[in-house]
C-alpha cells in the first residue's frame, strides 16, 4: 500500500506529520510493504482557500491512502472519488 503523509519538509521517516493536507510544504510517500519512501514538494501549495487540487499537490503520483491531521472537504471528496482512503493522523513522525 502506498501511503502519503503531509510534512513540514521531506526529511524521510523522521519527518513530523503536518496538521493540514493542502498547506503542507511537502509530502512523504511510503510503500508500507517495503518501507521505501520518497519525499516530494507540494505542487499546489499556492492554491486559494477551498480549491486544493490533490493530484497537483502530489505531482500526479498515485497513492492508496493519506494520513493527515486535517483536510478540507473539497480535497477530501476529490481523493475519495479517486478511491484514496483518508486516515486521521496523531501527533508524531511518519515512522510512528
Amino acid at each position: 500500500m502506498k501511503v502519503c503523509f503531509p510534512t513540514e519538509n521531506p526529511a524521510g521517516l523522521d519527518s513530523i506529520v503536518f496538521g493540514h493536507f493542502g498547506s503542507a510544504p511537502a509530502f512523504i510517500l511510503v510503500d508500507t510493504e517495503t518501507m521505501v519512501f520518497e519525499g516530494i514538494e507540494n505542487g499546489d501549495i499556492g492554491h486559494s482557500h477551498g480549491s486544493c487540487q490533490p493530484q497537483k499537490a502530489l505531482g500526479g503520483r498515485e497513492v492508496d491512502g493519506i494520513v493527515v491531521g486535517g483536510i478540507g472537504l473539497g480535497a477530501l471528496k476529490k481523493l475519495q472519488a479517486q478511491g484514496v482512503r483518508v486516515y486521521r493522523a496523531v501527533e508524531g513522525t511518519v515512522k510512528e
